[in-house]
């Protein structure tokens, strides 16, 4: 085997450019000199439709509008999340400050303490069974009438328009 012979397996024309021979079809066409060159890139350069340009640079702008609002939306709830937090923790020492002022009150106007004060400030005493007095209610039971058998306005109005148009 020799040295030529060992890139017999690499074909490397197919990375070779070649230059197309344009086949002129009629004569007119054969009096038509062909730049190459600018068919070439003429081939390579896309064809862009305006219209299919102008939807796909909307559906581009709508799709960042879409994204811009979804992180907005999110940044605001974010927002909002820390705020209903802050009350919730600001609700829960509120709570327990009512409840450390409720047990100072009650501390202060307690049974104890205005029991207390009754003794010792006003000279009271607890009551003693002598000076209890009872009372007893069972001589019967009876109703009594609210008003006292006064009528009402809409009954003396009915009773005076009797009055005047019939009972005489």
């Amino acid at each position: 085997m020799t040295f030529s012979d060992r890139n017999a397996a690499y074909d490397l024309s197919l990375f070779e450019e070649e230059e197309e021979q344009l086949q002129p079809k009629s004569e007119a066409q054969k009096s038509i000199v062909y730049d190459i060159n600018r068919e070439r890139r003429k081939r390579r350069l896309p064809n862009v439709d305006p219209l299919a340009a102008f939807i796909a640079l909307s559906a581009t702008v709508l799709c960042v509008i879409a994204l811009v609002a979804i992180i907005h939306g999110q940044a605001q709830l974010t927002e909002l999340n820390q705020q209903i937090s802050d009350a919730q923790i600001q609700l829960t020492e509120l709570q327990s400050y009512y409840t450390q002022m409720e047990m100072k009150v009650e501390n202060k106007l307690g049974p104890s303490v205005i029991e207390e004060y009754a003794k010792n400030e006003l000279g009271m005493k607890k009551t003693q069974s002598f000076q209890k007095e009872f009372i007893s209610l069972s001589e019967g039971d009876s109703a009594t009438i609210a008003n006292g058998g006064k009528k009402n306005f809409i009954e003396s109005v009915l009773e005076h328009l009797d009055n005047l148009w019939g009972k005489k």
